[in-house]
């Protein structure tokens, strides 16, 4: 279950490209799933600055290469994903309301967020708050 946007970009030529975006929309991932990249290809992409570093970008796809088809896939904002990442695994049921409550952007928000805040409690030994606590006190906002 992954938290990233992933693009599965298809060629005339039958070559099969996967770019993967993190939440800000940043290039975390490319591979070439068939074929391999021609001189043509390897030209456009590193050469010619189309290389689509960013999520933006590859969106410009889809309206600028009527030969290549792009699929996409959507982020995981479930709970379940999002559980397995908070690593206190305590008041699951109330966890999973307090979540189901949330907009995505507040989801997206959780995501963004837990890794800073792991960081801060190691940094401050301070205890790690229910996951509960957390929704619904509204902790992803915090700044520290």
């Amino acid at each position: 279950m992954a938290l990233d946007t992933t693009y599965t970009v298809k060629m005339q030529s039958g070559s099969v490209w996967q770019f993967k975006y993190n939440l800000t929309g940043i290039l975390i991932y490319f591979n070439v799933m068939e074929g391999d990249l021609s001189e043509k290809q390897e030209k456009f992409l590193y050469l010619n600055g189309k290389f689509p570093w960013k999520e933006s970008h590859i969106k410009e796809w889809t309206k600028l290469y009527k030969t290549t088809t792009v699929e996409v896939g959507e982020p995981d904002l479930s709970f379940e994903n999002f559980w397995k990442r908070y690593d206190l695994k305590v008041k699951k049921e109330a966890s999973e309301k307090a979540w189901n409550k949330l907009s995505d952007g507040d989801k997206i928000k959780c995501f963004l967020r837990l890794k800073k805040y792991n960081t801060n409690l190691a940094r401050t030994n301070q205890a790690k708050a229910h996951l509960v606590t957390w929704l619904n006190q509204k902790r992803y906002n915090d700044e520290d």
